[in-house]
């Protein structure tokens, strides 16, 4: 009996001190959509559900090197129960034909 509370008393320490490294919670967003206006150039993402961080992200097409890259819009935070901030991006101030969009989350 005494060596079975030796074991629990092991991995409950154990327990702990796993609890004190362990990562923060991941935040999570969804309802994301992202939308390209070819005639302002601009592409943006929002998020509807959720709550956390995300950007817009997109392709960009020049005449120059390098042709295609992807660019990328400032990081928004969405928080629960609100509806999320846009994250605009514009191929104008960057030198590109924005032509695709995706959302970026951490």
């Amino acid at each position: 009996m005494r060596n079975f509370a030796r074991v629990l008393t092991a991995v409950a320490g154990g327990t702990i001190v796993l609890a004190g490294i362990a990562t923060p919670a991941h935040a999570e967003v969804w309802g994301c959509y992202t939308d390209v206006d070819t005639r302002t150039n601009v592409a943006g993402a929002a998020c509807t559900g959720g709550f956390g961080s995300y950007r817009v992200a997109a392709k960009c097409n020049s005449a120059h090197y390098p042709y295609t890259r992807t660019v990328v819009g400032p990081w928004v935070t969405k928080v629960s129960g609100q509806p999320g901030p846009a994250s605009i991006v514009s191929g104008d101030s960057q030198g590109c034909h924005v032509v695709e969009a995706w959302t970026q989350v951490r």
